[in-house]
């Protein structure tokens, strides 16, 4: 709920007041409906002017910081997620933007504690928001799939991505990994193996290929078939099949394949061309390890990657296969900084999900140093992580709604 709608919920009490008023001359009484616990709540004067959702949750409305005076943004309390509304896949107003899902443990918890409703609260979720801070959504708790152990109360995500049409979501905890499905609230365990997880979804959400016991497999919806993929068959847990071709942004680049006969096409590697031409193997660790990238993302057309590593960022587009890089100073923000979620067609970058950073990117797609925002998304719990950007074709991309 958002001060929009709040004013347009007031508007219509004044309106619905004045309503009865003209009519007192006919109705002798009228009998008030009693008030609800929100709206109770609501009528009192608060401090940090909180505006209740339910009875044990609530928004504070934050200056956003950046080039945008007096630009208010939500932050969210749920102390109850329980009671804060789920992801709904028939509400089309929650997908006329582009949409991010992230972990969140929003309950405080310490190990002292005994209280199972505390201990719920703090434990990891997945969450989804849109781009621009609102209609921030439960997307499942999923204690009904893996239920906590007993050497570890708290079952802790590791990775989520959405299918292209929005309905399942694959995540892990680098144990089990699990298929939600929005539309039926049912959860299906696809393996139990410990060890690293990746996901990639088909173009057309009926399929899914994911890792467990250090292997490849595909998973079919509409039969529930699995089978391992051969040696030669690629993909990492930053990609995207789109148009038909497989996109791989791996450690040193990105491979792109067919996705219909699995045949390379060609790569784009970030190593520096002297480098490039060698056996990679060859070269030694230390040196090796300024090129290798440990944060990736890419855009959801496959059009454009983006990869930062110990030393250096990159910005690859995979059309011209041209690479752009710069060397990371620490002290300055750089021209490629913040890409943690690339838009579509690299005009939008968002970066983070406890606190947020929102940019729209130049012409030349780099980071406009005198137009930036940022602000705190949660405002409770100990932490919010993983960002995964979803829904990208939405409202041609655009972060925001007054811009397509």
């Amino acid at each position: 709920m958002n001060s929009k709608y709040l004013w347009t919920a007031l508007a219509a009490l004044i309106f619905l007041n004045g309503c009865n008023h003209d009519e007192s001359s006919t109705l002798s009484t009228a009998v008030e409906p009693p008030k609800t616990d929100v709206e109770l709540l609501n009528k009192q004067e608060w401090d940090d002017n909180r505006v209740y959702v339910t009875k044990d949750n609530y928004i504070l409305m934050k200056e956003a910081n950046g080039t945008i005076p007096g630009l208010m943004k939500p932050c969210f309390v749920v102390n109850s997620a329980k009671e804060w509304p789920r992801e709904d896949l028939s509400n089309a107003d929650s997908y006329d933007l582009p949409r991010v899902d992230f972990r969140w443990d929003n309950g405080e918890f310490t190990n002292a504690s005994s209280d199972e409703k505390a201990i719920y609260e703090a434990r990891d979720k997945i969450w989804s928001i849109k781009t621009d801070g609102t209609d921030l959504r439960l997307v499942t708790d999923f204690l009904d799939v893996v239920p906590p152990r007993p050497h570890n109360r708290a079952v802790t995500v590791k990775m989520m991505r959405r299918s292209p049409n929005n309905r399942y979501l694959a995540w892990s905890n680098n144990v089990e990994k699990v298929i939600f499905d929005l539309k039926t609230q049912e959860s299906t365990v696809l393996g139990t193996d410990r060890g690293h997880s990746q996901f990639l979804w088909a173009e057309d959400s009926s399929y899914l290929y994911f890792e467990d016991r250090a292997k490849y497999w595909k998973y079919e919806l509409a039969t529930g078939k699995t089978t391992q993929m051969d040696d030669e068959f690629h993909f990492s847990e930053v990609g995207v099949i789109y148009g038909g071709k497989r996109y791989v942004v791996a450690g040193l680049g990105v491979s792109v394949y067919d996705e219909a006969t699995g045949r390379e096409l060609y790569g784009v590697s970030v190593l520096p061309i002297e480098l490039a031409e060698r056996d990679y193997l060859n070269i030694n660790h230390e040196r090796k390890m300024k090129y290798v990238l440990k944060n990736r993302s890419i855009s959801p057309d496959g059009k454009y990657a983006w990869g930062e590593s110990a030393q250096y960022r990159y910005f690859i587009n995979l059309e011209t296969k041209e690479v752009k890089s710069e060397k990371i100073v620490r002290s300055e923000v750089g021209d490629y900084q913040y890409f943690e979620q690339l838009g579509l067609n690299a005009n939008y970058v968002r970066d983070g999900a406890g606190g947020v950073i929102f940019l729209k990117l130049n012409e030349d797609k780099t980071v406009p140093k005198d137009k930036w925002t940022n602000w705190p998304q949660v405002c409770s719990g100990h932490s919010a992580t993983l960002s995964w950007l979803y829904n990208g074709f939405a409202n041609n991309g655009a972060f925001i709604k007054e811009d397509k």
